[in-house]
């Protein structure tokens, strides 16, 4: 199947909208790719630097529209700052507590002092130590950004209204089966219609974040975007190129040969968590490294998805694998649109409603190599599957692990 029309297909279900904030971050292989938006805070605007690595936790650069401008206004700038500001007050109460204004400040990449933040409070806050927009914005116009040495930053297609997911396009090129057959990613601006290649890798977002919050902002919400890679019922082995520029989904490849399981179909959605990374430097407790790869998943739900589609999943429960000497995490979860999703709370609810699951999947990665002359793999903790809290706490240290690999290409660039 050769194809000659790029197709385009929603990766998303509408039903999946987020909530996410007006800036986004540079990916790493994107910092050729359009030019930079110049903004200010203030009387004078003040020059563009990126937002802090430490920031992106929770935030979803992909769940507004592009909207691209040459330059912004104040007007303009105010107008997002309070978008912000409506983002971070998550009950709509009208004010933000002091916590929530400094951490509304670091993510806007203006790290304080506690003298500063107590100087900043008395300042602007009511005798409830309540904070209005409009004395955030009075005190934030007053105290430019580039005194601190840090400011807001604005790139390229910059996003400021909010869109429905499926804006979020793939295109394949290449013949299927061929070492030139990619799976691209594109954003769509819904004003101009033009598109922006986005790395699923970088760019989309790891946790969901909901428009509407039905719980309390104290408990976590489980929802995670999963990027499939290998439909289930399929065996050709696809992937994230996360060597190439914008890491597209490609099918790998031995001495310019496709590569297929040959112990069968894989059996379930299989494929990765955005932003998030294994390092092989960084030793789990049972004593080895990382894969030096995303996070893998294997989502079980009734639905055979695309190869590139995003799906917004609940985690249920991770298998530690150890392929090679390396770590190799295969969480397990289930697409949020999955009937049998709300039966599903933890990992033991999986053989109550899906019976012979659990055992069908560790014995799948234990001797699919077998058949290709392979040994078979081992597994950490004598095969046990962790539960939903161990699989959250391996999922949030392999984000901070990619957060700390972009910080670090970044600074090898300068």
């Amino acid at each position: 199947m050769h194809h000659d029309n790029h197709t385009e297909q929603a990766v998303c279900d509408a039903s999946q909208s987020s909530l996410a904030l007006p800036f986004e971050v540079r990916p790493l292989s994107a910092t050729a790719h359009g030019a930079s938006i110049c903004t200010g805070i203030g009387s004078h605007l003040a020059s563009v630097e990126p937002l802090k690595e430490s920031r992106l936790r929770n935030v979803s650069e992909l769940d507004l529209a592009a909207y691209d401008k040459s330059e912004f206004t104040q007007s303009m700038v105010k107008n997002i700052m309070s978008r912000m500001f409506s983002a971070f007050d998550v009950k709509q109460l009208g004010y933000l507590t002091s916590d929530k204004v400094e951490e509304m400040c670091r993510y806007l990449g203006r790290d304080m002092s506690e003298d500063e933040v107590r100087q900043m409070m008395q300042d602007i806050s009511t005798m409830d130590w309540h904070v209005t927009f409009d004395r955030f914005w009075a005190w934030w116009c007053s105290h430019p950004v580039s005194s601190h040495g840090s400011c807001l930053s604005m790139v390229s297609a910059d996003f400021a209204v909010p869109y429905h997911q499926q804006q979020l396009l793939t295109r394949e090129e290449g013949e299927v089966h061929t070492p030139s057959y990619r799976v691209h990613y594109y954003f769509r601006d819904m004003e101009t219609g033009e598109e922006r290649q986005v790395s699923p890798w970088h760019d989309i977002p790891l946790y969901v974040r909901d428009l509407v919050r039905t719980k309390p902002e104290t408990q976590p919400v489980n929802r995670y975007n999963f990027v499939c890679e290998i439909p289930k019922w399929t065996r050709a082995k696809f992937e994230i190129a996360t060597g190439e520029p914008f890491n597209p989904i490609k099918q790998d490849m031995k001495d310019g040969v496709p590569r297929f399981y040959k112990h069968g179909d894989m059996m379930w959605n299989y494929g990765a968590l955005p932003q998030t990374w294994e390092s092989t430097e960084v030793l789990s407790e049972v004593g080895v490294g990382g894969d030096n790869d995303p996070v893998d998943a294997v989502e079980i739900g009734m639905t055979q998805f695309r190869t590139g589609q995003v799906v917004a999943v609940k985690v249920l429960g991770v298998l530690g694998m150890i392929d090679d000497g390396q770590m190799d995490w295969k969480v397990i979860c289930i697409s949020h649109g999955d009937p049998v999703c709300r039966f599903l709370k933890n990992i033991q609810d999986v053989p109550k409603f899906l019976p012979g699951c659990l055992d069908a999947i560790r014995e799948w990665f234990r001797v699919y190599k077998i058949c290709q002359g392979g040994v078979e793999n081992k597994f950490a903790f004598d095969g046990e599957f962790k539960d939903k809290a161990y699989t959250m706490k391996v999922i949030d240290e392999a984000h901070h692990m990619w957060r700390r690999l972009r910080k670090i290409n970044q600074k090898e660039k300068l």
